[in-house]
């Protein structure tokens, strides 16, 4: 990591912490709290939980899910080690995974101008209440984490958003899909904690592997629970050309649909994701839907 980089970091972290020590309103009638305030706390919240069930939740060596996974003939090239995880976001893609039908229309429009060189302008006229207040919320924070270098809302009765997404690498990288791998992790993280059980975990993030045919293959979030896998795919576009070969994958490494996941975040449709899920070998499931999913199959599974 280069000199820019860390000040960069650490300028997010600051900008992560003033946040969460303010209740400054936004726009629109007064209901745009600041993000953290909206993530509704869920690690006090899990930290409560913990204590009135009285369970333990202890993260392992990640070795062991390596040589678990080599125990499938799957072999670990590359990995992002947990302990140099930045989780300086974790709150950001929280918000955006638990709001996402509130703030689908301004992130798909950040998302399309980070390629272009100019900002954007968004007409909220016709959008919901909750939807205002979400995006008005959502561009506040990556303001003032430096991810949009400009920002401005205009109150009623124009209801326009104007913002500039800033084309630097942990913006973008962000922005195209790495929220959503680190909503998975921190929803599954946080599932754990608030179980009345007894939880030994660890994960692997973007693990570079090779499948048993011998093709290089990379999976986005891959956890070893009380000794049993479970692997998360998540996609904000064109999961279409990518369903089946992770239906493949999940079959080599012998999961079953409790234990395999496609997240997406571009279906409307709720039928979609039923008749994905009946045709392919894993459970296929919309963004906002997933933390209670993936509670069920934990309290099925992991509870005596």
């Amino acid at each position: 990591m280069n000199e820019e980089e860390f000040l960069l970091l650490k300028s997010i972290a600051l900008s992560l912490e003033r946040i969460a020590d303010s209740l400054e309103k936004n726009a629109h009638n007064e209901v745009d709290d600041k993000v953290d305030v909206a993530v509704e706390s869920s690690d006090d919240t899990n930290e409560n939980e913990n204590m009135d069930y009285g369970c333990s939740v202890k993260e392992i060596d990640v070795n062991i899910l390596i040589d678990k996974l080599q125990e499938k003939n799957i072999t670990v090239k590359t990995y992002v080690d947990s302990i140099t995880e930045n989780t300086s976001l974790d709150n950001v893609a929280y918000f955006m995974g638990n709001r996402y039908n509130d703030i689908r229309k301004v992130y798909e429009t950040i998302k399309r101008h980070l390629n272009k060189p100019n900002g954007f302008h968004l007409d909220l006229k016709n959008a919901t209440q909750s939807e205002i207040s979400a995006s008005c919320q959502l561009c506040t924070t990556l303001y003032d984490i430096a991810f949009l270098s400009e920002y401005k809302y205009d109150k009623s009765p124009r209801y326009f958003i104007h913002a500039t997404p800033n084309k630097i690498p942990i913006a973008i990288n962000f922005l195209t899909g790495h929220w959503l791998e680190i909503f998975i992790r921190k929803t599954i993280q946080d599932s754990l904690k608030s179980l009345p059980a007894t939880i030994e975990y660890t994960y692997l993030i973007n693990p570079q592997i090779i499948l048993p045919n011998g093709n290089d293959f990379e999976l986005d979030v891959v956890f070893l629970i009380n000794g049993e896998i479970y692997w998360v795919e998540g996609k904000t576009g064109n999961y279409q050309h990518y369903i089946n070969k992770y239906s493949h994958v999940a079959n080599m490494l012998n999961l079953d649909k409790n234990h395999s996941f496609l997240v997406l975040t571009d279906v409307i449709n709720p039928n979609t994701t039923y008749i994905l899920s009946k045709t392919f070998d894993m459970t296929i499931i919309p963004v906002e839907e997933f933390e209670e999913e993936i509670k069920y199959v934990f309290h099925e599974n992991l509870i005596p």
